[in-house]
């Protein structure tokens, strides 16, 4: 018993003749008899009543029709979906990225995407640049939206530059610099600076660092906290000092003030991916090109 054997059974019991289903089946009546005669050896049944005159089911033949169309409905329907899912049209997707970085323009960009490919299931992940690149090592995510990824990945996992964030000083309302328009470098190397944590996204600590040894100044750095939600809320409740991507606005800010630098300094937000991604992580990819992205 194969597929063509349950295709042929099906186009005789609808046509009720040989001949006109061999006709619509392009192929000659023998074929249809000998895959009709494999079907009955097969189950040990009489699948049909056939004369000179008329080709009718028998009882064993209805029963095992209905089974049989189900049967060729499911088959089609698996056929269907296995091509769905090898051309990168449905399937999961899972991303991870900065809240910070992302919370402003992430619910309306996947909302757009949902729209378009409705048949792939898009689960998110909140994590730091580090906890991205893990996930890409141990394959639990297909896209992320970080920092740029430490070297040594070429190759591996590629990256596309989205924007750049500018960095600006944050303190507490209280603080004495709260006044201020705008500071610079120097102004700040009496204080205690908090910085988010190198392990978490070391090109951020990175430029901050290389920026104040470009203006030779060192800076008093006294704690690094993991999330920049808990930076925050240690900038607010004391008159230590923070500098930070301008994104992070978007959080709970209560307490906060934020100040911009006269020496422009910024750090990049980019999308990676696996260079052997799934389909459709591809998929993904090609709907961001035909896109607005507006960051």
């Amino acid at each position: 018993m194969n597929l063509k054997h349950m295709y042929t059974f099906v186009e005789v019991a609808q046509c009720k003749s040989f001949s006109l289903a061999a006709k619509r089946l392009h192929t000659v009546q023998s074929a249809v008899s000998r895959h009709i005669n494999a079907l009955e050896s097969s189950l040990n049944v009489k699948l049909f009543e056939r004369t000179t005159r008329y080709v009718e089911l028998t009882a064993p033949g209805k029963v095992f029709l209905r089974h049989v169309e189900d049967i060729l409905t499911h088959y089609q329907q698996a056929q269907y979906e296995t091509q769905r899912v090898a051309n990168g049209k449905q399937g999961l997707l899972r991303i991870g990225y900065l809240s910070s970085a992302c919370a402003h323009f992430m619910p309306d960009l996947l909302k757009r995407f949902s729209l378009s490919e409705p048949l792939i299931d898009v689960q998110i992940f909140e994590m730091t640049a580090a906890q991205q690149l893990e996930a890409f090592s141990e394959g639990r995510i297909d896209i992320g939206f970080s920092r740029p990824i430490d070297g040594g990945y070429s190759g591996l996992i590629n990256h596309q530059h989205l924007t750049d964030d500018p960095i600006v000083l944050v303190v507490s309302e209280a603080h004495p610099l709260s006044k201020n328009s705008s500071v610079n470098l120097a102004d700040l190397a009496p204080y205690s600076l908090t910085l988010f944590a190198r392990e978490q996204a070391s090109s951020l600590f990175d430029a901050i660092i290389s920026a104040f040894h470009r203006v030779k100044v060192q800076p008093k750095v006294s704690s690094e906290p993991g999330s920049m939600q808990a930076l925050l809320t240690h900038i607010a409740s004391t008159q230590h000092v923070a500098l930070v991507p301008s994104c992070i606005k978007n959080l709970q800010t209560q307490g906060c003030t934020f100040i911009s630098l006269t020496m422009p300094l910024s750090v990049p937000l980019e999308m990676h991916w696996q260079a052997n991604g799934v389909p459709v992580t591809e998929t993904w990819l090609s709907w961001c090109t035909s896109q607005t992205l507006a960051f």
